[in-house]
């Protein structure tokens, strides 16, 4: 992404999260799909700051992560329970439910795959140091 696109993400993100910390205080509960402002900065920051500061990048993309995870999760959970037994339900609660779910799958595989190539690397290292 160019900086200027991560600069502007940056601002509407901030603008998103300065809204929904509004709408959390009027309506007097946080729900779940507020952080997703949060989950856009922390990206956006994460975006330009991983040229200069790549250990900061990656702490932002990591606090994004978790967060994307949780909120995701409530707001699925809440969405799919409701839809279960028959009771009213958010469909943007839900349409943010399913992207997690499908996150979460292709970030455990890779984890999955990146442990797995390594596991392998360090056999082969083995093997040849034995030799």
């Amino acid at each position: 992404m160019s900086r200027r696109i991560s600069q502007g993400v940056l601002v509407v993100g901030s603008i998103g999260i300065l809204t929904n910390i509004a709408d959390a205080i009027g309506s007097g509960h946080l729900e779940p799909h507020h952080a997703f402002a949060a989950v856009v900065t922390l990206g956006a920051g994460g975006e330009l700051l991983k040229e200069r500061r790549p250990r900061a990048a990656r702490a932002l993309y990591a606090v994004m992560s978790v967060l994307l995870v949780v909120a995701g999760s409530v707001a699925g959970a809440r969405a799919w329970a409701s839809l279960f037994k028959g009771a009213d339900y958010s469909w943007l609660d839900l349409g943010l439910g399913v992207p997690v779910v499908l996150y979460v799958a292709v970030s455990t595989g890779r984890l999955l795959a990146h442990l797995s190539h390594r596991a392998s690397k360090s056999r082969r290292t083995a093997g040849m140091l034995s030799e």
